[in-house]
């Protein structure tokens, strides 16, 4: 590999731990170059908080270890999503006053953010990242940047997205023992449209959904500014435990939710609406388990529309309700139900596609990295190269070669140290792990941021 920026990314989810390590393509595009997964237990990462920091320490260390042994590096800095009910937005308004020409100058704009930087977090919360929503001069409200133009006072309203301290330091707590002592926090949503949505969707208005396992995010954009972003305590693993409650075993339930479940009856093909799905036992002594194709659909339906209801109040409290002129993207694992699209359509009258990472994603990532449970942890990579985030540099690529000749330079100046009788001479030179390359970006982050059966046809699935 070329000497490169490099960045590492973690998406913390319910049901999965993602590494994955990203740099810049030549025209500004995020190059993943690898990623590795571990599944999280049930009882580990519930909802976006930790329930047991064993658990979730342990799945943190084999996604990493495994993407740190297939690169041969050593990950010590890493963006990471959070995500949960203790994401909230607020907003916060600040002015200046300007010059006696009156002519709004790019400083008057930068002394404005520094004001916003300046405001403290409410008591028990952290402040992810304040994003500038709109400006006004002499209490006239403006569109675009106010830069050039004439007034006695400029007004900015900047959206503050915050997250629970607590929270975040149990987190911080699970990177402390895998070893990673440098730690960025970024909400999920924001990452996820990042790089689920286009700037032409973003200007327009959208409400980008990431359909998780423990938990629904949603990140609504209006000319191309994000403006509203919350996590819905609600998700995936819902549906899956009602279809447990029908006596199917848990390894099958993703499966069998996936290859044959639909999100509404409207979706379910003509063919398929008074079939069953054949479950075989998982010994000769267990008898096969029949479930008909519309009740599994009837499960699934029910609580997407919870689902759903819960996102059309969100967009109404965002304020945009009627304004998302590219309507819904979707993502995520839930995203991958069939007939999906086809329900929120229904239910929310919004156009919807479903969505994955693409835009600004160069066509040299690895294979794999467009499935939708993979845009958050890329949407990270988006978010941390970009000037969204504090303008962080990336660490330098280290090549094993230079790391060798790092250590032998060493040898050699200890070895100048013998001979000048300092008495240091004795003492072992100090390296990193055997031939592995460094990765970091920052020091410690200040603060640790904070109905019945129908029909007789039977669809069988032989790898169940």
């Amino acid at each position: 590999m070329n000497l490169k920026d490099y960045i590492v990314s973690i998406d913390l989810g319910c049901s999965k731990v993602v590494a994955a390590l990203g740099t810049l393509g030549a025209n500004g595009e995020v190059i993943v170059a690898d990623f590795a997964t571990c599944p999280m237990p049930a009882n580990g990462f519930v909802r976006g908080e930790i329930t047991n920091i064993e658990v979730v320490t342990k799945a943190l260390k084999g996604a990493v270890s495994e993407l740190e042994s297939r690169n041969n590096i050593i990950v010590s800095d890493v963006f990471v999503s959070v995500e949960g009910r203790h994401i909230v937005c607020a907003d916060n308004s600040g002015f200046v006053y300007i010059g006696s020409d009156g002519e709004i100058l790019e400083e008057n704009v930068k002394q404005l953010s520094e004001n916003m930087n300046n405001v403290q977090a409410p008591e028990g919360k952290v402040i992810l990242s304040r994003i500038p929503q709109s400006y006004k001069i002499d209490s006239r409200e403006i569109v675009g940047n106010p830069v050039g133009m004439y007034g006695k006072q400029l007004e900015a309203t900047y959206s503050f997205l915050l997250a629970g301290k607590g929270v975040l330091e149990r987190i911080g707590k699970a990177f402390d023992r895998v070893g990673i002592n440098g730690y960025k926090f970024c909400a999920a949503a924001s990452a996820t449209a990042q790089v689920a949505a286009t700037s032409d969707e973003k200007e327009m208005g959208v409400a980008v959904i990431d359909l998780g396992a423990g938990v629904t995010n949603v990140a609504i954009y209006h000319d191309g500014v994000l403006r509203y972003a919350v996590s819905i305590p609600m998700g995936q693993e819902t549906i899956n435990k009602d279809i447990k409650a029908n006596a199917i075993p848990d390894k099958h339930i993703e499966k069998l939710k996936i290859k044959y479940g639909y999100a509404t009856v409207s979706a379910i093909p003509f063919n398929e609406l008074n079939s069953v799905i054949r479950i075989d036992g998982r010994t000769q002594h267990e008898k096969a388990k029949n479930i008909p194709f519309r009740d599994l659909c009837t499960i699934i339906n029910a609580r997407m529309l919870d689902i759903v209801e819960f996102v059309v109040e969100e967009i109404r409290t965002s304020g945009y309700h009627g304004k998302l002129g590219a309507g819904i993207v979707l993502t995520g694992g839930g995203s991958q139900l069939k007939g999906i699209d086809t329900l929120f359509k229904e239910r929310t009258g919004y156009e919807v596609r479903l969505g994955w990472a693409e835009e600004g994603v160069g066509a040299e990532s690895v294979e794999g990295i467009s499935a939708p449970t993979m845009t958050t942890a890329v949407g990270l990579l988006a978010l941390a190269f970009s000037e969204d985030i504090g303008h962080i540099k990336a660490p330098k690529y280290i090549t094993k070669s230079q790391e060798v000749d790092r250590q032998e330079e060493e040898l050699k100046k200890n070895g100048k140290k013998e001979k000048s009788g300092d008495g240091e001479g004795d003492k072992e030179p100090q390296t990193e792990k055997s031939g592995k390359k460094k990765l970091g970006w920052f020091k410690r982050v200040i603060g640790r941021i904070d109905e019945a059966i129908f029909g007789q046809e039977v669809v069988g699935d032989e790898d169940m």
